[in-house]
């Protein structure tokens, strides 16, 4: 039987942190951005994007970290309908799980931060060490992307 390829994403209309996942080895990560104002064309090149590495790594299984609080912008909204219209083509159910709900999971302590998680996905993921020291140096969050793609990617458990 065949190993499920897990597929977690933290979605965003500027920029999407991915990570692929098989038998719990981190086989792919990236952080990916789009420029511009929100537009149709915007939406098909991130949508076209999600579609070639479903494709490129035969995903079988789809997580996405979705804020606690759902924001209510057009293109937010767009993107995850989009998502749900390319899983339900490729016949994958996407799961969803809050930021509170992956760090309940992932994070030992009380009252679990986005850093806190990151350091978690660190432990079980050395090979992100490169990104954790970048991402500890910059002001504007850029790599915690990453981390919650791979820590939504986790949340799926194993059989």
């Amino acid at each position: 039987m065949k190993a499920d390829t897990i597929l977690g994403i933290n979605p965003g209309t500027r920029r999407i942190g991915i990570a692929v996942m098989r038998k719990q080895a981190l086989v792919y990560f990236e952080i990916k951005s789009f420029q511009g104002t929100w537009s149709r064309k915007k939406l098909h090149n991130i949508i076209s994007f999600l579609a070639s590495v479903l494709k490129q790594y035969d995903v079988t299984k789809v997580t996405v970290k979705i804020p606690d609080t759902l924001p209510a912008s057009l293109g937010f909204t767009q993107l995850i309908g989009s998502l749900n219209a390319l899983c339900e083509h490729t016949g994958i159910r996407p799961r969803y799980y809050t930021f509170s709900e992956i760090k309940a999971r992932h994070c030992r302590e009380d009252a679990p931060t986005g850093v806190s998680l990151m350091a978690a996905i660190v432990d079980k993921h050395p090979e992100l060490w490169p990104e954790y020291r970048r991402e500890q140096k910059n002001e504007e969050g850029y790599y915690h992307k990453i981390f919650e793609a791979v820590a939504v990617a986790r949340m799926v458990r194993k059989k």
